[in-house]
Order: C-alpha cells, then structure tokens, then sequence
C-alpha cells in the first residue's frame, strides 16, 4: 500500500462507502462536512488542502486501485500530527488493510516529518479501529463523553496516541523471545484465560470490560508480555501517593503467566517493565498480595528481592453494601 493526494477523479468512490449520516459522522466528525454528502462538499475540501493539512488516497501498489483514505493534519511549530478520516472500502475490509494504511501514516510522520506527537479520535464502539490502531501502536490516553449526537444517542470516544519514542522502541523491538507491549482490547480472550487459570474466572467479555475500566489512566497501566508472537502474560499496575509520606508507591492488582509458558522468565520481565514505568512516576516502592497457598509464587517473589512485610500490618475489608 502506498499513499498519495486525494483526486476529484476519487470522490465518486469515497462518496460511495459512505452510505448514511451515522457513518458520515463515524468517518469524519461534525465539523467538515454536512449530510448529505456530496461531491461539492469533497471538492471544496481538496481545494483546502496544503502540506500541512494533507487528504490523501490509499492504493495499491500493484494496480493503484484505491482502497482507502486518511487525513494527516500537522502542526509544525509543535511537531504534532492529528490523524483522521481513516476508512477503507467496505469490500477489502478485514485483511489487514487499514493496519497497513496507520503504519504507512505513522512512518509519514515520524520518519519523513519529523513528528513528535500523532494522535486521533475514535468512537468507543468502533472495536475494529480500536484494535488496528492498537495494533499499529496507538495507546488510549482518554474518553472524551458525548462528543457527538446521532440517531441513537451520544457517542463517546477515545484519543488515542503515539510519541516519536514509541514509535523508535516497537521498531528496534526488544531483546528476547519475550516481548512487553501495553494490553489491547484484541488481548481479551487471552487476557479471560490467564485470569482464570490465576483463579478469577472469566469470558472474553467481562476480560474487555476490566480493561475498558483501566485505558487512559495516567497512574495505571496493563502490560501483556508475548511469547513467540502469543501473549504469554499479563500485569495490571496502579501507582497511588502516599498520604502520611511523600512520594508514591505502585501495587501490582494482577500478575498471571499462562502455565504453559512459566520458568521462560515472563513474569520476570513484567515486573520489570512496571518498576521501570512507575519509576518514570517518581514511585519509591513496589507492593503485591498473594494467597497464602500459592507458594511458587512467594519463592518467586523473594527471588526477586520482595519481602513478606504482612506481619506490619493487618488487612481489613468488607463489602460497600454490608449492613452496619
């Protein structure tokens, strides 16, 4: 796939993949264009475009077919990037196009324009996009609440984004069969597998849910470690102040590594990248919690230089909804 200008000759194309108001605002928001859509519209916006504000086509390299279309706004003074628009054809959907087409625009941006910063909105329940915008490298910072009214109702949406050193670090891989790469909606059926077999069991779903209540928390964050390209493991990690001290401190909520992949030094390199993160937080200490009968679990954590410091203190818990 290779991209290039946006043509009147192309508008008839785009005009046909997009068939109602909903998907109009899907594609492009609220803000450039009006429902009905038409060719004047499309036209009067390829007559705005400019170096910095860049419509353009994806085709394929053999045959220049057009497959799809992506927008590439640029504030230079920031080296910032806005993505948007991002759409292909109905029929070629499903075959790792759109995942082509994000990894050519982030290679645009910070290869060829020296970007800092890319970013882009999606709406919450556009799970396709999500995962090809995961899968490319886009994290989930935020949700924006009702940012636009359609036929059903308010739509939310995420902002999703990649910095030039995220971008350097996927490329130069890490080191290892075992690689560390933040969680992805994608992840969730693997994800309800390992929390099972930790002893919170669980489908795919409810696995989608917990991570939807985790993306765009600066002081959290959920780590899956792949073995052999499959995820292997999974960490999810809060950094919290303290309140009587200065500083801050990270717990670990959840550690799993799938059974079959233990002793390959994964939950190793999970607790690692936390402590790396949470140190980037200015955090002094690393906690966890762990049964009493998961001994191979204790072992491993002393190992690692934890101390079992529950004789300090007592843990007290009870239900919101207990009666007093």
């Amino acid at each position: 796939m290779k991209l290039r200008r946006l043509e009147r000759d192309d508008c008839d194309t785009l005009l046909s993949w997009i068939p109602s108001a909903d998907a109009l605002f899907q594609w492009s928001g609220p803000w450039d264009f009006m429902w009905p859509l038409g060719t004047e519209q499309l036209t009067r916006d390829l007559e705005a475009a400019s170096d910095n504000r860049r419509v353009l086509a994806a085709v394929e390299e053999d045959g220049g077919a057009m497959v799809g279309h992506v927008m590439l706004t640029i504030w230079p003074p920031h080296s910032f990037g806005v993505i948007g628009r991002v759409l292909i054809d109905p029929a070629c959907r499903g075959g790792g196009l759109g995942t082509a087409l994000m990894r050519e625009v982030v290679r645009i941006g910070f290869d060829e324009l020296g970007l800092h910063r890319l970013q882009l909105a999606v709406y919450d329940f556009n799970t396709p996009a999500i995962a090809c915008y995961q899968q490319a490298g886009f994290v989930i910072e935020g949700r924006l609440r009702d940012s636009l009214k359609a036929s059903d109702g308010y739509w939310n949406a995420y902002v999703m984004a990649m910095l030039e050193d995220d971008y350097r670090a996927a490329r130069s891989h890490q080191s290892g069969p075992v690689v560390i790469r933040p969680a992805r909606f994608a992840d969730a059926g693997a994800l309800a597998h390992l929390l099972t077999e930790l002893g919170y069991p669980q489908d795919a779903e409810e696995a989608r849910t917990q991570l939807g209540l985790w993306v765009g928390d600066p002081r959290g964050t959920v780590l899956v470690a792949e073995l052999d390209g499959a995820p292997a493991g999974v960490i999810a990690a809060h950094v919290l102040p303290h309140f009587g001290r200065a500083g801050s401190f990270v717990r670990v909520l959840a550690l799993a590594v799938d059974s079959k992949s233990r002793r390959a030094g994964v939950g190793r390199r999970l607790l690692a990248a936390v402590e790396e993160w949470a140190a980037g937080l200015g955090c002094r200490d690393i906690e966890l919690t762990s049964r009493r009968t998961r001994a191979d679990a204790h072992a491993f954590y002393v190992a690692l230089g934890f101390e079992d410091v529950s004789g300090r203190s007592a843990l007290f818990r009870r239900s919101l909804r207990a009666e007093r």
